[in-house]
């Protein structure tokens, strides 16, 4: 009993020292979206050069992403990790359409001076992120990479390089599978044994794999 109550201290002083790790490394911002909303979101600064945008999933928050956004300054690799409308202090526009938010992320990193933007998005994040790119189209976007994102039209950009991942057994295969079909080259797809949804395969034995993959195919 006693030891498994060391154990346990042990894992929950990890999880806080990691946390206050994170918080360190990032500064709180807010902008504003076309529609009227307010977005808050984590600011892991590296320099203009280049940033990483992370839209999280329908039970996630910002702060999923940050593991991995953590580890792109090392590479002198900027990140944003957003909270969509209705999460966190993030407030709605005059719509519910999350894409405004994408838009607005992508309009502030401009006015900011960052040169080259690469959106990652997770099911309904990824979802925004292609919303987003039918109503945009810059060559600021370098890069994208969408975790079977839940809907939304193909990519029609030559500029973009695309990144599209799934589960062989998730609900949304067939539908990740046709966005993925009917998008321009340049892209890529890598599929993953099992049905674990989009940001859920961290959770999986591939997390170290496939952190690794979204961080080669930016930086690459």
């Amino acid at each position: 009993m006693k030891t498994s109550l060391i154990l346990f201290c042990i894992l929950v002083m990890s999880g806080t020292q990691s946390r206050i790790m994170a918080q360190d490394d990032f500064k709180l911002v807010t902008f504003p979206t076309e529609d009227g909303g307010s977005i808050e979101a984590a600011l892991f600064d590296a320099g203009k050069a280049q940033v990483v945008v992370f839209a999280h999933g329908m039970i996630f928050d910002k702060e999923s992403w940050y593991f991995l956004a953590e580890k792109f300054p090392d590479r002198q690799i900027s990140a944003l990790s957003i909270d969509f409308r209705g999460y966190g202090n993030s407030t709605s526009g005059n719509t519910n359409q999350k894409y405004y938010d994408i838009l607005g992320a992508i309009t502030w990193l401009k006015e900011q001076g960052y040169k080259e933007i690469n959106l990652v998005g997770g099911s309904m994040g990824g979802a925004a992120v292609l919303a987003a790119l039918d109503h945009f189209d810059d060559p600021v976007i370098r890069k994208i990479i969408l975790l079977a994102p839940a809907g939304g039209p193909p990519v029609q950009s030559e500029q973009i390089d695309k990144l599209f991942v799934i589960s062989k057994e998730e609900g949304l295969f067939d539908r990740v599978q046709n966005i993925y079909n009917h998008s321009a080259e340049p892209k890529q797809i890598k599929v993953y044994p099992g049905n674990a949804h989009a940001q859920h395969l961290f959770k999986t034995d591939y997390s170290e794999e496939l952190q690794q993959l979204i961080i080669d195919f930016v930086v690459n």
